[in-house]
């Protein structure tokens, strides 16, 4: 039996914009994306077959979860992830026995890639210990067939990368050499949002405040936050801060009632984060928030 652990960590968009619609009708969006220090934990154990030769290969798949109202099924992206693994290498690997035990930290629904970590996290542990030999960049072609998350998921944990503009459905990744460096605070309201039903509606809107991804990433390298701040934009919040009032509320808190320099929705919500100068600064914010009644994280963008 061989065993791997795997740390599988969230994002969040420090900018977002919406740039077209597809001829799949998906529509085109163009996003600078950022690892966080908030993480899942992820424990592989695989028990290859022992039966005689000749016998034909079975695989089976097991996920456990710390989130009982999680499905553990085909549902389950990571569980996903081992499919499509034993569909492409099966044959060559044998049969086995997969078991995947997953220890949530990361909200559920929450738009901050919970799900596409987890299942970037399972196709990089195959990887490893089938000993396929795919490079980071096989791993995310085969990883944008199971989400669009889920390239940036392999790159930040299998590369030194932790920041990357996204382009196409946001699978199209060019890697951002240096990352912006914060202290955040993630908090959201007990409900998810629909991301399906915020691209639905984004185009009866009439965007006039994009972000400049090019002036942003520059910004980032030159490690000046106030120069960030002026580009990290998130174009989804038109329709998602009108139709849910408590995610508006909640930015407005954040922004007005702590030591925040700046807030921003991530992805199409309900999630809010905001960055602060210090540690002490952040952790005074998340507790605040959290006697406010919603949920609410201290993490960064530090991390090794």
């Amino acid at each position: 039996m061989t065993e791997i652990y795997l740390r599988a960590y969230g994002k969040i968009n420090l900018s977002l914009d919406v740039t077209g619609v597809r001829e799949d009708g998906y529509h085109q969006v163009e996003t600078v994306m950022q690892r966080i220090s908030l993480y899942d934990k992820i424990h592989i154990r695989w028990e290859p077959e022992t039966e005689p030769l000749g016998k034909a290969a079975e695989f089976s798949i097991d996920v456990k979860t710390n989130r009982v109202y999680l499905p553990t099924d085909r549902r389950n992206l990571a569980y996903q992830a081992a499919m499509l693994m034993i569909e492409r290498f099966g044959k060559e690997v044998g049969g086995g026995r997969i078991e995947i035990t997953i220890s949530k930290s990361i909200p559920v629904a929450a738009g901050l890639a919970g799900g596409s970590s987890n299942c970037a996290a399972v196709l990089i542990g195959l990887n490893r210990l089938w000993g396929v030999g795919l490079t980071t960049r096989q791993l995310c072609r085969l990883g944008e067939t199971l989400g669009t998350d889920v390239p940036f998921c392999i790159l930040n944990q299998n590369t030194r990368y932790r920041a990357a503009l996204g382009t196409g459905r946001g699978e199209r990744l060019r890697p951002i050499r240096r990352a912006m460096r914060a202290h955040l605070v993630l908090a959201k309201p007990p409900f998810g949002v629909s991301t399906k039903e915020v691209f639905s509606h984004i185009d009866e809107y009439e965007i006039a405040n994009r972000p400049d991804s090019r002036a942003l990433m520059k910004s980032m390298a030159s490690g000046d936050h106030s120069l960030v701040y002026d580009h990290m934009i998130n174009v989804l919040e038109l329709y998602t801060l009108k139709r849910y009032e408590p995610v508006r509320r909640l930015k407005e808190i954040m922004t007005s009632q702590t030591e925040a320099e700046m807030a921003l929705m991530s992805g199409s919500g309900p999630t809010v984060f905001a960055v602060y100068r210090s540690e002490r600064a952040a952790r005074r914010a998340c507790e605040k928030i959290r006697t406010m009644g919603y949920e609410a994280y201290w993490a960064n963008t530090m991390d090794k």
